[in-house]
């Protein structure tokens, strides 16, 4: 088995406008393992996939998978390198107007030259690991919100990825929904030999099965470790994230005038 990392990201700067989102940012995404991106919202975790990905180019540093430097490869390799991941979107991104499982068979039908007979087998081989083979005759607007993102997943690992990236996978699930994914996502690493980036802010679920964590805040890396031995107590911004404290570095109140001050100077004005 090769172990030297799949992905691996160094000294990654990245600003949108005005705006610096990354300034600095290294990781290391292992073979077969799960690793997770967790951070508060707007701290720019869905962005980091699109920079994995090479959908985003940043300003400085770089991106490499299996070794290739994402963002400096031809327009057609980074087509070829993008056939080896899979995607699972935040809002699953079924198309409305197709089946599950014409959904499931898009990717197949796009990159490959497989028989219908072929592509057929496949679409069942993978809406059963994810026990909606049921439901192939299905439109979305048919699905629940969790079998809609069941389905996704299915899509997602309809061409065999050796990565897959899921971006806020449980995100407005139901417990019984959650719980699924949760193991869904588990037994497909284990099971096809995976290699998963999990981003999120979903930590209870999402330290339950990763191998490795890095906490982003600020434009850099606060916090990295195995979900046993992760310390956050050096920073009190990701303490209270972990921790999902209501108030701290990032505050409970916007920013105003004190409040006996705004009372008195709105009553003087009566």
């Amino acid at each position: 088995m090769d172990d030297s990392p799949l992905v691996v990201v160094e000294g990654l700067r990245f600003s949108r406008g005005d705006k610096e989102i990354f300034r600095g940012v290294d990781m290391t995404i292992p073979r077969g393992k799960i690793t997770a991106i967790l951070g508060p919202s707007g701290s720019g975790k869905t962005t980091i996939l699109k920079l994995m990905g090479g959908q985003l180019t940043p300003d400085a540093g770089r991106v490499t998978f299996a070794d290739q430097d994402v963002h400096r490869i031809s327009r057609r390799a980074l087509f070829a390198l993008r056939r080896r991941m899979g995607m699972l979107f935040q809002s699953g991104a079924l198309f409305s107007d197709l089946s599950v499982y014409e959904n499931v068979a898009f990717p197949l039908r796009v990159h490959t030259k497989l028989t219908d007979d072929m592509v057929r087998d496949v679409v069942l081989m993978k809406l059963e690991s994810v026990g909606l083979r049921g439901a192939r005759s299905l439109m979305p607007a048919e699905l629940s919100g969790g079998m809609a993102r069941r389905v996704a997943l299915a899509r997602a690992l309809a061409l065999d990825p050796e990565l897959i990236f899921y971006d806020e996978p449980f995100v407005g699930q139901d417990p019984i929904s959650m719980g699924v994914l949760v193991q869904l996502i588990k037994r497909a690493n284990r099971a096809l030999g995976l290699t998963s980036v999990i981003v999120s802010h979903d930590i209870k679920e999402t330290l339950s099965i990763a191998d490795y964590v890095y906490v982003i805040a600020d434009g850099k890396v606060m916090a990295q470790g195995t979900p046993q031995t992760l310390d956050v107590d050096d920073d009190a911004r990701i303490r209270q994230f972990i921790h999902g404290e209501p108030d701290g570095p990032v505050p409970f109140h916007y920013p105003a005038p004190a409040f006996f001050d705004d009372i008195l100077q709105t009553e003087s004005r009566r």
